[in-house]
């Protein structure tokens, strides 16, 4: 049986183990912008009570909006831990046991998460890279970008593919559907693809560190 035919078997139980994680894409945008503001010398310069109606009007922010947006994100809590635990236990049923790497950056306002996973057959790396990508946007909601790179499970300081692709990007992709369309359609949503399986050379790729720009 395909390694990710059994896909919709985990759909289910991986469903009731995600954790909400409280916020979403554009909530979290808001929320981290503000926080991130508040530690501006020029708002710190502020009267307390000044200093959230001034970053509403400066981001054009409507000021209830984003109070309630911040007490959301006050509750929610640890945003990378929910979302790495979420993107891990999404992949772990098609992925057990080939899952090297789960890291989710919180420290801009445009969060991404970084999904390693060991591919065993080159073939199959379309289909896993869409399938990678489409849960773990689905797992940590708050992720603007995905980062997703493979390495040969044989050699897994050999690289074989590696590319980014938006949240918007990777909600498009029907996870049911990525063995039938996966090179036709869905790998035409990310950006800046290489692939061992098309020839490309990535002697020289490096796996992205959180932080880093995709």
């Amino acid at each position: 049986m395909h390694k990710l035919a059994v896909l919709a078997l985990f759909a289910a139980s991986t469903a009731l183990a995600i954790e909400p994680v409280g916020l979403t894409e554009d909530e979290y945008k808001m929320y981290r912008h503000t926080k991130l503001a508040m530690d501006d010398p020029r708002v710190q310069a502020m009267k307390p009570e000044a200093r959230l109606p001034a970053i509403a009007k400066d981001a054009g922010y409507k000021l209830k909006e984003l109070q309630k947006t911040l007490e959301k994100g006050d509750a929610a809590g640890d945003f990378k831990g929910k979302c790495e635990a979420n993107v891990r236990e999404s992949l772990d049923g098609p992925f057990k046991g080939r899952l090297a790497k789960v890291e989710v950056d919180t420290s801009a306002e445009h969060a991404v998460a970084y999904v390693e996973w060991l591919n065993e057959e080159q073939k199959s790396l379309p289909e896993e890279a869409c399938v990678v990508a489409a849960r773990a946007a689905d797992a940590c909601p708050i992720a603007s970008t995905i980062q997703v790179w493979a390495s040969d499970k044989a050699n897994p300081k050999a690289r074989v593919f590696q590319a980014l692709i938006s949240a918007h990007g990777a909600h498009r992709i029907n996870v049911d559907k990525a063995k039938d369309f996966a090179e036709t359609r869905y790998l035409k949503l990310f950006e800046k693809v290489k692939s061992a399986a098309n020839g490309d050379d990535l002697s020289d790729s490096a796996a992205p560190a959180a932080g880093a720009k995709p």
